[in-house]
């Protein structure tokens, strides 16, 4: 994904959610890409179509809701908004943290992370062509 398509899918996000900051949220743009590398790998296509621009910024939207709902649900009371323990060491006495939706998104199954559009972007998929490497030497 290329700064500009990244750039035109946080703007359709603002329209979405207008309450979401926008500039300078390195999570936000890291949620967008990771999306994208997701939607790339599902489509077997090294680019985005245009079309799906505002499919991805809901997709986006849908995640973020979904994951900072269940932090505040989890945090009430809490000075930790965005943070979970993801790992605790014995005798160093460390307590290691991870961000929620950072986890989320990277480990979110496909079906999980597109609900809703699994039927949308599955139009744009592209057909990946095995055979064996005997036809390749024949067709030549």
């Amino acid at each position: 994904m290329d700064n500009e398509q990244i750039a035109r899918i946080k703007a359709y996000i603002h329209i979405i959610n207008p309450t979401l900051q926008i500039e300078g949220n390195n999570l936000l743009t890291f949620c967008i890409e990771e999306v994208g590398d997701r939607v790339q790998l599902y489509l077997n296509s090294d680019t985005i179509p245009t079309k799906i621009e505002r499919i991805l910024a809901n997709i986006v939207n849908t995640g973020l809701k979904k994951c900072l709902k269940e932090i505040e649900i989890s945090s009430e009371g809490t000075n930790a908004v965005d943070q979970a323990i993801s790992g605790i060491s014995d005798n160093g006495q460390s307590i290691s943290y991870a961000n929620e939706v950072t986890k989320y998104f990277t480990t979110a199954s496909d079906e999980e992370l597109f609900t809703g559009f699994g039927s949308l972007l599955s139009r744009y998929r592209r057909v990946k062509v095995v055979y064996p490497k005997i036809n390749e030497d024949q067709n030549s």
